[in-house]
């Protein structure tokens, strides 16, 4: 068993760091987790949800994505689409002091912690908006793309991979609500054979795409929601397409899986050692 309340990197046998326990910050976050509770609420409350919005393959919860996205189905980058009076809660909602606290802090994590990464992020979405300029970014300081609001109120998700992010990328997934962390809440990292605490307010970064992973259930009185940061896979192929499709760039299935396996060796050479972070600077 592993407790994620406070920070520490977890390794592969190469030394490489592929997946962070963030813990949480200490100035005030417990009130943070507080507000949240608050904001998500109302947002489930407020948002006029689809039914495939509320059950779905990763569980029976309300969960409500937004930021710029491409693949399943999209034709061009685009910001996620909602009706007008769902933008506006969730506009409202970015714009919150505890939301950009939490997105921060998660985006902080992977810039201490796999600095390559970040800048290939980063530089990524940069590079869509200045292409794109209608497309709208989450958060100003935030290097991921999308994010989701898990809105509960028993946020438990089943066995599965999202499949559609960045393989070798990482997803930052903050647990918030009120529950017991010994009993219920606990993040399975099933190849892994892992079983996390997960209290409410810590945040853990994760290669969600490659990883089967699930939470265990909470108690029928207990609240808990989560807010998770990723970027599509589809976002990074765009880009490396010259700004449009495989399809338009005249790129085929066959080359594509061809080119995956340099793909991956150049995406997990973007992880950090546990070795370079530690060496003493000169």
């Amino acid at each position: 068993m592993c407790d994620s309340s406070q920070c520490r990197p977890v390794l592969d046998r190469q030394d490489r760091i592929f997946a962070v326990l963030g813990g949480r910050p200490r100035r005030s976050w417990d009130a943070v987790n507080t507000s949240m509770q608050h904001i998500l609420e109302q947002c489930r409350t407020a948002y006029s949800a689809k039914p495939e919005q509320v059950s779905h393959r990763r569980g029976e919860f309300t969960a409500v994505s937004v930021g710029v996205s491409y693949g399943g189905g999209q034709k061009q980058v685009s910001n996620l689409c909602h009706s007008a009076s769902n933008l506006n809660i969730l506009s409202s909602m970015l714009l919150q002091e505890p939301v950009r606290r939490i997105a921060n802090f998660g985006n902080s994590l992977v810039r201490l912690f796999a600095p390559r990464m970040h800048g290939h992020y980063g530089s990524t979405l940069d590079a869509l908006c200045a292409r794109h300029p209608h497309l709208a970014r989450n958060f100003p300081k935030s290097v991921f793309s999308c994010a989701t609001f898990n809105l509960g109120p028993h946020t438990v998700t089943r066995v599965h991979t999202d499949h559609l992010n960045l393989p070798y990328g990482w997803c930052s997934i903050t647990a918030l609500g009120n529950f017991d962390k010994t009993q219920g809440g606990h993040l399975v990292l099933w190849d892994l054979r892992m079983i996390i605490e997960f209290p409410a307010g810590s945040t853990i970064l994760i290669p969600s795409a490659i990883l089967r992973h699930s939470n265990i259930p909470v108690a029928p009185h207990e609240r808990r929601y989560s807010f998770t940061q990723f970027t599509p896979g589809g976002l990074f192929r765009w880009v490396a397409c010259g700004f449009q499709s495989s399809k338009a760039a005249g790129v085929t299935a066959k080359e594509l899986n061809h080119a995956g396996p340099g793909r991956w060796e150049q995406g997990i050479g973007m992880l950090s050692t546990w070795t370079e972070l530690t060496r003493p600077s000169n």
